[in-house]
């Protein structure tokens, strides 16, 4: 048992295994040894055998507060978190001054988005050994999820007291200051982090959205590329035996494989570069999610499109799609914007001229993204928070809402009247040509910061966006109009979170529009 202990001190897991293999042959009811090995097979990432070693631990020995912290740590390893939390919940039971299981407590309720009690986890922890820099840190993640960016900022201030050189706390430091519109301070938080951390991509690419949102496009692009090292994305990066296309190559009469990446708002907004590739005499094959490709046969400029999975045509050059953009070096004067560069299919355009209501301002809406993914923290309103537009003489709210929030049109306030398109609305494969031919027989489109702003701005039809405080980098910010939308009009939070005052802004312009 002692030389498996000293083993796994060593880092050497396996080693240790053996050992606490042959104290449990010769003692096998021994609690201790089962909860040993499985902490050792935690640190081998084998976490369902440690499950069953850290089960047997707390079966033999009920009283063992670390049996039950370290089944909760198999099961959180295991994204098993509603089990992982009630072990923590026995360990606390058992020793309520157990630190660590406050600590990884918290980490389960931030992954359940359940961040205020979160919050009071890491608080206890931080209460019970006051140098732990984590335990604050962790308190900023939970704060900055609860949108309390000062207070977060405060948190990530007292890590980096705790410990200086906390890399992932500069980095977030640097998001809350520029949350709290300190953009100078958030980019030198930023260039800390990347000192403390040269491959820190997280910084790097928090520091290329600041710089890209401030308008300094020629120092936001190259950084834009570290976006390839993080996490979420880098399972997108894709590899062919043709060359790269770097920028610098000839491309007249070449064929170039642009493939799409991120969100399907991300490859409406940046398919407007196959125009100026076009320009220079290059072919262009687009690559797009399945769901897309019959809106993107609306390009204006031309391009032979072609779905994500199915085999590709020969091509001699290939581009992912959002680095075209830094590749051609643009900046806000450069910014393709030759509008439409989309077109809606006529056919359906006339169909929905018929399905629509004849009368009013017809007024197409949006309000919710997709709740699951964090970058719409922040970014959806409520739908009642629609209300003021509701209000003014002559207005009928049109729901171009497809999926999430739906549930929302059963609670709408009194005297509030949204309109719904039937089921058949957008109801294929293909998303978003139904939304496309609606729009052209609307006067106007209001919506959060959703995909549907971009098809609206791609078809250069009239879009008012509403946005939070600080918005993500395309919609800059200190603007009221968008370079890369000549249609677009933006309506940004004065205050954070507050969405009346966003759209009692819009009613008022609204009354102003119609008595001129």
């Amino acid at each position: 048992m002692n030389r498996g202990f000293v083993l796994q001190s060593l880092r050497r897991y396996e080693e240790s295994l053996t050992s606490y293999d042959q104290a449990i042959a010769l003692n096998p009811d021994w609690a201790d040894a089962h909860n040993d090995r499985g902490t050792a097979l935690q640190n081998l990432q084998r976490y369902e055998e440690a499950l069953e070693s850290c089960d047997q631990a707390a079966a033999l020995k009920p009283e063992c507060v670390d049996a039950h912290y370290h089944q909760g740590n198999a099961l959180l390893n295991l994204r098993r978190c509603e089990e992982a939390l009630t072990r923590y919940d026995r360990a606390i039971s058992l020793d309520p001054d157990h630190v660590d299981a406050h600590f990884n407590r918290g980490s389960v309720l931030i992954v359940l988005h359940r961040h205020g009690e979160a919050l009071a986890s890491y608080e206890r922890a931080a209460t019970l050994r006051l140098d732990y820099a984590d335990a604050f840190y962790n308190q900023g993640v939970a704060l900055m999820y609860l949108e309390r960016y000062a207070e977060a900022l405060s948190r990530f201030d007292r890590a980096i007291y705790l410990q200086p050189h906390h890399a992932a706390a500069h980095a977030n430091r640097g998001n809350m200051l520029r949350d709290l519109r300190r953009y100078e301070e958030a980019l030198a938080s930023y260039d800390k982090s990347i000192d403390l951390e040269a491959g820190n991509a997280r910084a790097y690419f928090c520091k290329a959205q600041l710089e890209l949102g401030l308008g300094n496009f020629q120092s936001g692009w190259p950084l834009y590329e570290w976006r390839w090292e993080l996490e979420e994305v880098r399972s997108q990066r894709r590899s062919f035996s043709q060359a790269p296309w770097l920028g610098s190559e000839l491309i007249q009469d070449k064929t170039i494989l642009l493939h799409s990446e991120q969100g399907l708002g991300d490859t409406i907004q940046f398919c407007r570069y196959v125009q100026p590739l076009v320009e220079r005499g290059a072919k262009i094959l687009l690559e797009a999610p399945r769901s897309l490709v019959r809106l993107l046969l609306g390009l204006t400029c031309g391009a032979s499109i072609v779905a994500s999975g199915d085999d590709l045509p020969t091509f001699d050059l290939h581009c992912p799609l959002m680095s075209v953009s830094g590749l051609l070096r643009t900046v806000i004067e450069t910014i393709p914007a030759r509008m439409p560069y989309l077109t809606a299919e006529a056919k359906l355009v006339a169909y929905w001229r018929e399905r629509l209501p004849p009368d009013g301002i017809r007024i197409g809406i949006t309000w919710q993204g997709n709740p699951a993914g964090a970058i719409d923290r922040g970014r959806s309103a409520p739908l009642a928070s629609f209300a003021p537009l509701a209000r003014v003489p002559g207005v009928r709210l049109i729901s171009l809402q497809k999926h999430h929030g739906l549930d929302q049109l059963d609670q709408l306030p009194v005297g509030m009247i949204v309109e719904t398109l039937g089921s058949d609305f957008d109801a294929g494969p293909d998303v978003f040509v139904d939304s496309a031919a609606v729009m052209m027989n609307l006067d106007l489109v209001i919506s959060t910061d959703t995909a549907i702003v971009h098809l609206a701005g791609a078809l250069n039809r009239p879009v008012w966006v509403a946005l939070r405080a600080v918005p993500h980098w395309t919609w800059m910010m200190d603007r009221e109009d968008s370079p890369w939308y000549p249609s677009a009009l933006l309506f940004r939070q004065t205050s954070d979170g507050d969405w009346t005052e966003v759209f009692e802004r819009m009613a008022a312009k609204l009354v102003n529009l119609r008595r001129s």
